[in-house]
């Protein structure tokens, strides 16, 4: 049963990666964000953007977090370990997306941002496919 719900899993998570990278894109070429005070999203033009984006990037910290806990339950080393490195990445690509956000917008840090994900994005697909391709085989993790 524990492969049936990291693959519903792992199908929101890219699903949710997704309209993550879409809201960021968003942000990116259409929302200027204000220098001072960036933490009052609705004073300024694109403020509920950020906050949707904010948000998607809190459902993806929680369904990693829940991909990590599934993931090291079963018994197959290579989902274990996709798990905690994607996990690790969506640490990284969160705190670098609120400190782009809190202090100035480093266009660097932007970058960390959006490598994150991608790095993510891969790593959660490719587990889907390796839960999948287990599942087929009939190995149940094994």
């Amino acid at each position: 049963m524990g492969y049936k719900v990291l693959k519903i899993l792992l199908g929101l998570e890219v699903v949710l990666l997704f309209v993550q990278f879409w809201l960021g894109m968003n942000l990116n070429l259409f929302v200027v964000l204000p220098l001072h005070s960036p933490q009052i999203f609705s004073s300024y033009s694109g403020g509920y953007e950020l906050l949707a984006h904010i948000i998607s990037g809190a459902a993806i910290f929680v369904s990693a977090g829940l991909i990590l806990s599934y993931g090291s339950r079963l018994r197959s080393w290579r989902i274990s370990a996709l798990s905690v490195v994607g996990f690790v990445f969506t640490i990284v690509a969160l705190a670098t997306g609120a400190t782009f956000t809190l202090r100035g917008q480093d266009t660097s840090l932007s970058l960390v941002m959006a490598m994150s994900l991608l790095i993510v994005f891969a790593i959660y697909l490719s587990e889907y496919f390796l839960v999948n391709g287990l599942q087929v085989a009939g190995r149940d993790f094994r």
